[in-house]
């Protein structure tokens, strides 16, 4: 598809635009910087744009309900712009820059099926129309938050009518005589369900609790917590039963466990394997200067793909992208 002056985003002609000026893709003369009028702001990598014209939409689309969730990466030094590439060959790949976020991985969710469709589309809606009763009109500006696939301004406004009459038939949605929607109480009553029945939203904290810790658990605690996860640590969990049975309990529930062997600990490294053996995700996390230092951690464990950090900013940002790329946000 060819790059177009209106933005891909919400297809304003008015949206500004500007050189890439990222020193790893200042290369790209086409790519560009985006800030849209709907407060969207972004590098969009021209290669995006490579391939059929309904790929090239649904990409986009995908980018627009991502924007939706996270318009920007917050770390300590402040909020951060994404920067979007599409890239199939690399899809599986851990990018360490938690800002650079591969279309093609995104891809992989998105919603083909009629149903799937629909919860998506109406998830969307929840976000741009929070309120109870707020009026939603049919138009171009829905072409994103409804995942239409045609890109002429009179097929899409057809096509975006047609998707909030099917969410109305669903009873999702209420509509009035003069062709205006709004969110039926159905509708918020399924977003709810919806988003309780997602798998368990816990992400299991492995480590030795000490001073020491402290900034490690912070940086645990708030990428987990980025990513849409409760953070959990035994530690702080109030309960009356013996300690070993409520960790257990605590690791089956949780959707992944981040172990943290920086400071060795036996119960980590107990926990990690009892992890593993229930088949959940387990990341592994370390200081360089331990992890490469004369006392480096047990082969075991340490032959696993780990996140290596220098500092726990670098902690948190890597750790970020790591449960993006084999667990998923949960947003």
């Amino acid at each position: 598809m060819q790059i177009s002056n209106i933005c891909p985003l919400c297809g304003s002609a008015d949206c500004k635009r500007m050189p890439i000026q990222d020193g790893d893709w200042d290369y790209d003369k086409s790519g560009f910087y985006l800030i849209c009028n709907k407060g969207f702001q972004c590098t969009i990598h021209s290669d995006l744009y490579f391939g059929d014209d309904e790929d090239v939409i649904k990409r986009f689309n995908m980018i627009y309900a991502f924007l939706l969730k996270n318009h920007m990466l917050t770390t300590e030094k402040g909020k951060r712009e994404y920067k979007f590439f599409y890239q199939e060959s690399t899809k599986m790949e851990i990018i360490d820059d938690a800002t650079k976020v591969n279309v093609a991985r995104l891809m992989m969710n998105y919603p083909e099926e009629f149903m799937e469709k629909m919860d998506a589309a109406l998830i969307n809606l929840s976000i741009e129309y929070r309120d109870y009763g707020m009026a939603i009109y049919p138009g171009y500006e829905l072409f994103r938050t409804l995942y239409c696939n045609m890109m002429q301004y009179s097929a899409d406004e057809t096509e975006t009518s047609g998707v909030l009459d099917m969410l109305a038939d669903l009873n999702y949605l209420n509509k009035n005589d003069n062709n205006v929607y709004e969110i039926s109480a159905d509708g918020w009553k399924h977003i709810y369900e919806m988003k309780k029945n997602k798998s368990s939203n816990h992400g299991f904290m492995a480590m030795s609790f000490r001073n020491e810790t402290q900034k490690i658990s912070n940086a645990f605690k708030s990428a987990i917590s980025k990513c849409g996860y409760e953070p959990r640590r035994i530690d702080e969990k109030e309960h009356n039963n013996q300690i070993v049975p409520e960790i257990l309990y605590e690791i089956r529930k949780s959707k992944f466990v981040v172990v943290d062997i920086t400071y060795p600990n036996y119960g980590a490294y107990y926990e990690a394997g009892y992890a593993e053996a229930l088949g959940k995700q387990v990341i592994i996390c370390c200081r360089s200067k331990e992890f490469n230092g004369e006392n480096k951690p047990h082969f075991d464990i340490a032959q696993k793909s780990a996140v290596v950090w220098d500092s726990e900013e670098e902690l948190e940002e890597r750790l970020i992208r790591r449960i993006e790329a084999t667990v998923g946000k949960n947003i």
